[in-house]
């Protein structure tokens, strides 16, 4: 897991899949907008790369002068054919289909939370429908870390 230490050093760092290939150079690190955490890298890859893609950090670990992602190149490249609409913060809907291309949950949805704490399920989707007036594309629940002041 990367710590909150390193993640001001991870723009520019390489980004290795599991199987140790080079995918790509962190352009944003994404937080959690509740928690503060790393969620998501965006990732540009070079000519030969899938292109700019999402990349969970959940699991991630800073190795030295890069950063190992624990899923495999066909995992990364059918991600970056999410069409998040030219925009640097997916969508919550964004989101759910990236969570599908890694075969992930989105960790809030394991959170036995009671209602009305933020983070149980029905809260998120009260709050979706209150702030996006049924336009989930448009809806996120992150930001970028630079715009955190860090």
């Amino acid at each position: 897991m990367i710590s909150q230490e390193q993640l001001t050093g991870l723009a520019r760092q390489p980004v290795h899949a599991a199987d140790g290939v080079k995918v790509g150079d962190v352009v944003d690190v994404l937080l959690d907008d509740a928690t503060g955490r790393a969620e998501w890298a965006r990732v540009r890859g070079d000519s030969s790369g899938p292109g700019d893609v999402f990349v969970p950090l959940r699991e991630a670990v800073h190795v030295g002068d890069h950063v190992r992602v624990p899923f495999d190149r066909a995992a990364i490249e059918a991600a970056a054919k999410v069409d998040v609409q030219g925009r640097r913060i997916p969508s919550v809907a964004d989101e759910a289909r990236l969570f599908a291309c890694f075969g992930l949950r989105d960790i809030r949805e394991q959170v036995n939370a009671e209602q009305g704490s933020g983070w149980s399920r029905m809260d998120r989707a009260d709050g979706v429908r209150a702030d996006a007036d049924g336009q989930e594309e448009a809806r996120t629940r992150l930001r970028l870390l630079q715009d955190d002041g860090a």
